[in-house]
C-alpha cells in the first residue's frame, strides 16, 4: 500500500499538470479567457487522479504505468509546443 502512496503523491500532480497543460494547448480561444477554467480544473482533475491510482492491483504496475504515462504526456505537451499544432 506504500506503494500506492509514494506514486500517488509523486506523479498525481505532475500528470494532471500535463493534462491540462495539453487540454488548454488545444483548446481554441485566447489565453486570458481560458485560463482561470483550467486552473479551476485542475484540483477536481488531481484528486481524480490520485483517487485513481489506489485501483491498482499491484504496486510495481502503478509506478511503472503512472511513470510511463507521466513522461509521455509530458513528451505530448512538448511536442505540441514545439511543432506549434496547438490551436
Amino acid at each position: 500500500m506504500a506503494a500506492k502512496h509514494w506514486a500517488a503523491a509523486l506523479f498525481g500532480l505532475p500528470l494532471t499538470i500535463a493534462w491540462v497543460g495539453i487540454l488548454a494547448l488545444l483548446f481554441p480561444g485566447t489565453a486570458q479567457q481560458a485560463i482561470l477554467p483550467w486552473l479551476l480544473l485542475t484540483f477536481p482533475l488531481w484528486v481524480a487522479v490520485m483517487a485513481l491510482m489506489y485501483l491498482s492491483r499491484s504496486g510495481k504496475r502503478l509506478w511503472l504505468l503512472v511513470s510511463s504515462l507521466t513522461i509521455l504526456s509530458y513528451a505530448a505537451l512538448w511536442l505540441l509546443k514545439t511543432t506549434g499544432t496547438a490551436v
